[in-house]
């Protein structure tokens, strides 16, 4: 009898480990312990992020590990020189300056939690929003002659999406001098990298409507075939339904309603001019752009065409 219980014992302790939600995460290596405790510190503006915690269920943190920002599954992402190529690549962040904090935490909030419901944050939100100081995209440019040579390269960006975290840059004194320009091109960048985040985690499919509004069983020998038939992900690769949906919600979370309906040739493969009869020569983009518009405004009240115009200032 002990045995069998011992048995369940070990088996319901399995289950519950099982079933823990986001803020544990899985295929975690051994040895690291991955409790975040909020508040960080005793800061007026450490209440605000624990109160945003308990809406929202992602963990701000303003003080976090190299483990924290760069492990996934496959590997660390910390950006290296590749020896064998002599190149580099990768997003490379540091923590916020904590007296930047208060003022990141605000640009935030009016930059992405006000535009949706809190639900939907709730369920799609990574398990983590890194605050940063740095945000630094790392590239090389290669120069051929007179001698092969390979540079680093760094550009600033204000966001971007990696595995189970977003880094979110402005952690800094520059928080506070940002032009309406500037926090214009954040507003649309952290919305791109958040519905990127939703598309590369698989959280929201295609609709079965949306399947079977297209033919994606015959092949696209140019984009404008492609769009001709209702597709608007890139035709130099095979085009799924998950592919073009993504694209489709992309499309609108990043650009107006005035660029999606500008005239734009039909070999562009962005998604400027979809709406247009120059690209969407039958009529089917609009359809479908229809229906992927309003299953998130059914289903999630969000409406992605508002965010797109919003990131466009309008």
């Amino acid at each position: 009898m002990k045995i069998y219980s011992k048995i369940f014992i070990l088996l319901a302790a399995m289950a519950i480990i099982s079933s823990c939600a986001k803020k544990e995460e899985t295929l975690t290596p051994s040895n690291i312990n991955l409790t975040y405790k909020l508040p960080q510190g005793n800061n007026a503006f450490d209440q605000t992020i624990v109160n945003y915690y308990k809406t929202y269920g992602s963990y701000m943190l303003y003080q976090f590990t190299e483990r924290d920002a760069y492990w996934t599954p496959t590997g660390w992402k910390r950006p290296v020189l590749n020896d064998a190529a002599g190149s580099w690549s990768g997003i490379d962040v540091s923590p916020a300056e904590t007296s930047a904090v208060e003022a990141q935490v605000d640009l935030i909030n009016k930059s992405l939690f006000t535009l949706y419901p809190a639900a939907f944050l709730k369920k799609y939100l990574p398990a983590k929003l890194l605050l940063c100081n740095k945000v630094d995209s790392i590239y090389t440019t290669f120069v051929f002659t007179p001698t092969y040579v390979t540079n680093k390269n760094i550009k600033k960006i204000p966001a971007f999406y990696s595995y189970d975290n977003i880094y979110i840059n402005y952690g800094n004194s520059t928080v506070a001098q940002l032009t309406a320009a500037e926090k214009l091109a954040f507003l649309a960048r952290l919305n791109q990298v958040f519905f990127q985040s939703i598309n590369e985690r698989g959280m929201i499919l295609p609709s079965v409507e949306f399947m079977n509004s297209a033919d994606y069983a015959s092949t696209n020998s140019t984009q404008a075939v492609a769009y001709s038939k209702g597709l608007i992900a890139n035709s130099n690769n095979t085009i799924t339904p998950t592919a073009d949906w993504n694209a489709y919600v992309m499309a609108m979370v990043t650009l107006s309603e005035a660029d999606l309906n500008r005239s734009v040739v039909n070999t562009d493969k962005s998604a400027a001019g979809i709406l247009n009869a120059t690209k969407d020569s039958n009529g089917i983009i609009k359809k479908r752009y229809a229906i992927v518009r309003n299953y998130f405004i059914n289903n999630f009240q969000v409406d992605l065409q508002a965010i797109g115009n919003k990131a466009r200032g309008l």
